[in-house]
């Protein structure tokens, strides 16, 4: 039996994709992975919601700029 895909961009290519927790650890190592590996991902939503007195635009742009080391 043959793998139907052979890399992760060649699963997620042309889907559209709902994260969950994208602002938490694991969710940025997510998106990271995505937008990194996966330059044929259709589109990619982040539900996000208020936290810590702080309004889900604010945590977007923190998100947004927020570095990913190795």
């Amino acid at each position: 039996m043959g793998l139907k895909y052979r890399t992760v961009g060649d699963f997620f290519a042309g889907r559209t994709v709902l994260v969950t927790g994208g602002t938490g650890f694991m969710g940025k190592v997510l998106l990271e992975k995505l937008l990194r590996s996966c330059p044929d991902v259709k589109r990619v939503y982040i539900v996000m919601r208020p936290k810590r007195g702080k309004e889900v635009a604010a945590r977007l742009q923190d998100l947004l700029h927020c570095q990913v080391s190795y």
